[in-house]
């Protein structure tokens, strides 16, 4: 079993109340953010992950599904045609490993890995 220790009490709540819904993990680097999301069949776990220099400003990843403007809110947004993504700040995890995390770190943007 691997853990993912989080932030605070409020990215716990964010997490339960999200399990039917997105939610995107971040975890700070040496050298920027990584923001992911946590998925698997019964065999394998993987994760679907961006690399930023810099942060996102707030906690909250505003979707419009109408337009596909992304913009950041500190707080949940309730208009007909925006999705608010819930962030939750990572601590310490051995989900993903070092050697991983590595090789994330070291991937220059727009560059795969195979």
């Amino acid at each position: 079993m691997k853990y993912i220790n989080l932030k605070d009490l409020r990215d716990l709540v964010i997490l339960v109340s999200s399990a039917h819904s997105a939610m995107l993990h971040h975890l700070a680097l040496k050298e920027g953010h990584l923001y992911f999301v946590v998925g698997g069949t019964l065999t394998e776990t993987f994760i679907y992950f961006v690399k930023l220099r810099q942060g996102i400003e707030g906690r909250y990843v505003l979707y419009n599904t109408l337009t596909g403007d992304i913009r950041f809110s500190p707080t949940v947004r309730t208009d007909p045609n925006v999705s608010s993504i819930p962030i939750v700040d990572i601590t310490s995890q051995d989900l993903l490993s070092k050697e991983l995390i590595e090789k994330v770190i070291n991937l220059k943007e727009g560059e795969t890995s195979v």
